[in-house]
């Protein structure tokens, strides 16, 4: 199980309702003369509604937090990067860092590393999302993976994780001195993964797609 975490709860009323089920955005890039016979893309993975409600970090490093993905019904199999919403204005007004991680998902459960753990540090000032590049093509066959981040140091010298306003969607977990366990959290985690390759559904079918989540 995890250390005790400190928590800063923002109250925030910026209006909106939660996400019902999970979004899969992507974005297309469109030549009015000739499409590219197979059309790269990108498709943002995410569990979160893009709301800021929880500010959270441990006491101890060592703490892995993160989200598990399903691929199987995209057109993509590489992890182009992680987004993490994060920031330096707490607990200790500056970025300090933390580890980026891929992990293999067997049976419903997060297993062995499989990409990183890459150290990686945030930039600009202010809550926001962090871009870091991964870049990293899955196994043959794999179909669903955990993307997380790892606490590096101590208390208050850390970058902290958040969580969402809306209800969990049961996707996040934590790792602590070798165990997996599910998140236990007030919302969802807001770490994402932006998956790259050809396109896996109807050309038509631009903005919002909810084929993969429910």
């Amino acid at each position: 199980m995890g250390t005790i975490a400190i928590v800063l709860m923002l109250a925030l009323s910026l209006g909106g309702g939660a996400a019902k089920g999970a979004d899969l955005a992507r974005e297309r890039a469109v030549n009015a003369q000739r499409p590219p016979a197979s059309p790269q893309t990108e498709y943002e993975l995410k569990w979160d509604n893009g709301k800021l409600g929880y500010v959270k970090t441990h006491i101890e490093p060592g703490n892995w937090v993160g989200n598990d993905f399903d691929i199987s019904t995209l057109g993509a199999n590489n992890i182009k990067y992680i987004r993490i919403y994060s920031s330096d204005l707490w607990p200790n007004g500056r970025w300090d860092g933390f580890r980026v991680g891929v992990f293999k998902f067997n049976a419903g459960a997060p297993g062995a590393l499989i990409w990183g753990p890459r150290f990686v540090k945030g930039t600009g000032t202010g809550y926001r999302w962090c871009n870091f590049d991964v870049d990293f093509t899955l196994p043959k066959g794999a179909t669903e993976f955990v993307a997380a981040l790892e606490q590096v140091y101590k208390y208050p010298d850390t970058d902290p994780y958040c969580l969402d306003t809306g209800p969990p969607k049961s996707r996040g977990w934590t790792y602590y001195r070798g165990v997996w366990t599910p998140l236990q959290a007030e919302g969802n985690l807001m770490l994402r993964a932006v998956m790259q390759g050809d396109i896996g559904v109807a050309p038509t079918s631009i903005g919002r797609v909810k084929a993969l989540y429910y």
